[in-house]
């Protein structure tokens, strides 16, 4: 852990989060940023010696002018900087170790065991222009934690952090939402509730016999019926650990299904 900054060392070394892995910082944002920062701003710096040159000689059309492009470039650099370049406003680094994560950006650094993150929730939004997605992870703690991180598609590994993340989270917090199913209880995973009958959403309840198939697919997680056309949908963010959420009723509509029940088996992420 040599090239690692000392703050997020021993966050690691004090989690006990073991070998590190990787670094995944939101590089391209940011040289996006600032290349930004520079196209608008000097423009600005250079117009306005000019528009105070022509503000002193009396205000006409050429000082108007370059008031008005001065105040343009500038205003627009100004927006960049603070909100994208300045460090307060800077984008979260994630520190991969072989047992977690650390958070790190200028203003905090927060270290998350796998055994210790509670809820895990992960959004993409997918750029139009260039079809690459932007990653948005959120974990929370045992301890009351919380952290988020923005990972650009474009960084190399995005994905393969995302996976990771989400693969050793699940692997953690699924067993217990089985157990609890499985005693007769129920698991709560944002508008969704799970129980050994079905799945239920705003009231509505879908026994396991009439559970098509679960898959999360364009930052939506759906649950589609056998019995009818519309299923129960949500937005990925809004439901905590949605790849164990998948899992959990892959498990359970086998089961049903091993009991003698109809229908497809259930997809738990679909790319």
């Amino acid at each position: 852990m040599a090239d690692l900054p000392a703050r997020v060392r021993r966050a690691a070394e004090d989690a006990r989060l073991g070998e590190f892995r990787a670094v995944y910082r939101p590089r391209s944002a940011d040289r996006r940023s600032r290349t930004w920062l520079v196209l608008l701003g000097l423009p600005g710096l250079v117009l306005l010696p000019f528009a105070v040159a022509f503000l002193l000689d009396g205000f006409g059309w050429a000082s108007g002018l370059s008031l008005l492009l001065t105040a343009a470039y500038l205003g627009a650099a100004g927006r960049v900087l603070v909100r994208e370049v300045l460090p307060g406003q800077s984008p979260t680094t994630v520190h991969l170790f072989e047992n977690g994560v650390v958070l790190s950006s200028w203003r905090a650094v927060t270290p998350f065991a796998w055994d210790a993150v509670t809820e895990l929730r992960v959004s993409g939004v997918r750029s139009a222009a260039t079809g690459v997605a932007t990653w948005h992870l959120t974990l929370s703690g045992r301890a009351g934690t919380e952290g988020e991180a923005l990972i650009d598609g474009d960084v190399p590994g995005a994905r393969e952090l995302v996976e990771t993340v989400s693969r050793e989270v699940t692997e953690r917090v699924l067993p217990t939402y089985l157990s609890r199913v499985e005693a007769g209880g129920k698991v709560r995973l944002g508008p969704f509730s799970v129980t050994r009958r079905g799945i239920a959403k705003d009231g509505e309840h879908v026994p396991w016999e009439n559970v098509d198939r679960v898959e999360i697919e364009g930052g939506m997680v759906h649950v589609d019926r056998s019995d009818r056309p519309a299923g129960l949908t949500a937005i990925a963010a809004e439901v905590p650990n949605a790849v164990a959420f998948g899992e959990l009723t892959r498990r359970l509509r086998g089961d049903a299904r091993a009991d003698g029940n109809g229908g497809r088996s259930v997809r738990s992420m679909n790319g």
